[in-house]
């Protein structure tokens, strides 16, 4: 009795520790070598929800590594709707990535125990490619300067002649450098000397300063310093397939998917037909971007008012801004910006949104009326926002959000000054000590999404006798989820997406004799049209979200049937009868 009690212990025990997820560390952006070392561990903890592989390799050969989650005991993760979720296409905006980790950590650690958790890997499927670029991360890690997405030369020639960024003075921050010049555009605030602010148009007789980035002139003549275009402005958002407009920006890349990690990933998009929504994580700002991007970009009502609706959600969680990408530009709004929405949403009809993780703004107490965060950035603020954040710098970040000027001997520009605001760890990133509380709503908002996409199921099978051998079968296929099985209008506008269709297998000794085996039933609505019963247009009436297929078949009492509903978008379901039995 005791050996059983104590090999019953046991079992639980190891039942126990098969539950247990390695935590995902918030005291720091993991390196590509612990990265891989965590994926691997969640993968070996909870085999049967999660799948890990790699998508492709990077030009600095390191795995693109991409998830599957869902609970393969209720199906194969192709089998249901997905939702798909990727971080760090913009290489110093860690947090996106970290964004993206915490969801799968989320996931994993709470099946079996959260019943929303539970009740999506149970019935659909997630992926997540949390680390889009993998060399450009390590990249920004490493030099702690600006990088957009990955330190790739474009175009692929040498340096022009200017700054080219980088930490010259080894602290592993690239900030920047200032010295005096008499004929210098900034002067130091009267009230705080360690912030720079622009000379008055008839000023003249002061002490004046010269600011730049911190590092190192590329074709230095002792006097003049250029003003060198980004040497490394690959962004990968704009290197998607898609409208890329007539204007030229050196950020798209060559052609589309001209990257190898676009490319990998819009592979691994395109074999995944299940797609029914994306999300991917960016910094800052506390926003959540949907489409248009661009002025020429039209969508369907519906799918305005699906956006409208979830990505209000995704605000009340956050606390985030909903707004679209057109309507988050202040200037320059007739020019076409290429962009990921082009070929996710545009093309394939698939609900993308970005969400820009974290407002230092609203940390520092800076208020937004009567301008906009974009009008903010380009400089068209009161100095006295400036001031704020330095005391929130000085308050709140124990000093580590502005680096103190200190003296330094450059090589080529002699004397100077380092120091200034860090902009890579406290404004394009969460500080470490808010970056779990950060992400977290954002998980469940990710949660509530990739619960509100469609869910094609069974509702009925049945047999009725209408003969000597001869009997009615009936399937009453349904959609369980709020989406359409289509997903989105555009989804159908552009072809993308095509209807349930209902498969019946016939058992040996049996025969068709009304009806096709397999049959469509066109797409089944959601719950996206019931929206109040206070007006005559505010819902929908009818059972739009149901579809019935008939046969009438030859075949024996106790002959078993098997009827296979599909729907690339809303998944498959599959029910079975046998003749003359009465199903519960």
């Amino acid at each position: 009795m005791r050996a059983a009690l104590v090999a019953l212990m046991l079992a639980l025990g190891g039942q126990a520790d098969a539950q247990v997820v390695a935590p995902l560390p918030f005291d720091r952006i993991l390196r590509y070598d612990e990265l891989t070392a965590l994926l691997r561990q969640w993968a070996d903890q909870r085999p049967e929800l999660v799948t890990l592989e790699s998508i492709g390799t990077t030009p600095d050969g390191r795995p693109i590594w991409f998830l599957s989650l869902t609970n393969r005991a209720t199906g194969p993760a192709e089998d249901k709707p997905a939702l798909m979720v990727d971080g760090n296409m913009h290489a110093t905006e860690w947090a996106g990535g970290v964004a993206a980790l915490h969801f799968v950590h989320k996931l994993l650690a709470g099946h079996g125990k959260d019943e929303r958790v539970t009740r999506l890997l149970d019935t659909r499927a997630v992926y997540v490619l949390p680390r889009m670029s993998p060399d450009g991360v390590e990249a920004t890690l490493e030099q702690g300067r600006f990088t957009r997405s990955v330190d790739r030369p474009y175009p692929p020639r040498p340096p022009q002649p200017g700054i080219i960024p980088r930490d010259v003075d080894g602290d592993g921050r690239t900030v920047f450098m200032r010295f005096r010049d008499p004929n210098g555009p900034w002067k130091q605030h009267a009230d705080d000397p360690r912030l720079l602010v622009p000379r008055a148009p008839d000023e003249t007789g002061g002490d004046y300063w010269r600011v730049m980035q911190e590092g190192m002139v590329e074709g230095y003549d002792g006097a003049t310093i250029a003003d060198e275009p980004e040497h490394e402005a690959l962004d990968f958002g704009a290197n998607f397939p898609g409208d890329r407009g007539t204007s030229v920006s050196q950020t798209d890349g060559r052609y589309a998917t001209s990257e190898p990690e676009v490319a990998a990933y819009v592979a691994a998009i395109s074999r995944r037909r299940n797609i029914v929504a994306h999300v991917t994580c960016h910094t800052f700002g506390g926003l959540i971007l949907t489409p248009p991007v661009n002025l020429t970009e039209q969508l369907p009502e519906s799918d305005r008012q699906v956006y409208a609706s979830l990505a209000g959600k995704g605000a009340e969680l956050t606390g985030y801004t909903a707004i679209s990408y057109l309507d988050l530009r202040s200037v320059d709004r007739e020019r076409h910006i290429p962009s990921a929405f082009g070929w996710l949403y545009d093309r394939l009809g698939l609900y993308s949104f970005i969400t820009e993780l974290w407002n230092p703004l609203a940390a520092a107490g800076i208020s937004l009326e009567n301008t906009t965060a974009s009008a903010w950035l380009w400089g068209f603020h009161p100095v006295e926002d400036e001031l704020k954040l330095l005391r929130w710098s000085d308050e709140k970040l124990g000093g580590e959000g502005f680096v103190p000027w200190r003296r330094f001997d450059h090589p080529q520009l002699g004397l100077v000054e380092i120091g200034g605001f860090d902009l890579i760890r406290y404004w394009y990133n969460v500080p470490f000590d808010s970056l779990e509380r950060e992400v977290a709503p954002h998980s469940e908002w990710l949660l509530y999404l990739g619960l509100s996409t469609p869910r094609l199921s069974i509702r009925s099978f049945s047999a009725e006798k209408v003969g000597d051998d001869l009997w009615s079968l009936r399937l009453i296929a349904e959609n369980t989820g709020w989406l359409p099985t289509n997903g989105s209008q555009m989804a159908l506008d552009r072809q993308e997406v095509g209807g349930v269709s209902v498969e019946l297998s016939l058992p040996a000794g049996a025969r068709l004799v009304d009806g096709e085996a397999v049959q469509q039933l066109g797409q089944l609505a959601g719950r996206t049209g019931q929206r109040s019963t206070a007006t005559w247009w505010g819902y929908t009436q009818g059972t739009p979200d149901r579809a019935v297929a008939d046969w009438v078949v030859a075949a024996p009492a106790s002959a078993a049937f098997t009827a296979t509903a599909r729907h690339e978008r809303a998944g498959s379901a599959q029910a079975a009868l046998v003749l003359g039995v009465r199903s519960e």
